[in-house]
């Protein structure tokens, strides 16, 4: 009777069958940020703001007039509420 060597299946660690590989054909697209402090880092966060306070009014997915009309709506409630406290605070 033959006795048969049993192999392990498991392949040595570091052997390139079990390394991750890109797909190729599928390319990663990375997002490529601008420059930390540039005028177009500062567009970008100002439209990332504007986007986060119009979703948390409730006018996230509205359209393009409406949101003009309500960025508007709040610039005009901000100054006038500095103008009135900046009043107050001058006829005291």
């Amino acid at each position: 009777m033959a006795t048969q060597a049993r192999v392990l299946a498991c392949p040595r660690m570091g052997s390139s069958g079990i390394k991750r590989r890109k797909k190729k054909g599928h390319p990663q697209h990375a997002e490529h940020l601008p420059k930390v402090g540039s005028s177009t880092e500062n567009e970008r966060l100002l439209h990332e703001e504007r986007q986060a306070v119009l979703d948390q009014v409730g006018f996230g997915h509205a359209g393009t007039g409406t949101k003009a009309i309500v960025t508007g709506l709040i610039v005009v409630l901000v100054v006038g509420a500095l103008i009135g406290l900046t009043l107050l605070t001058v006829w005291r």
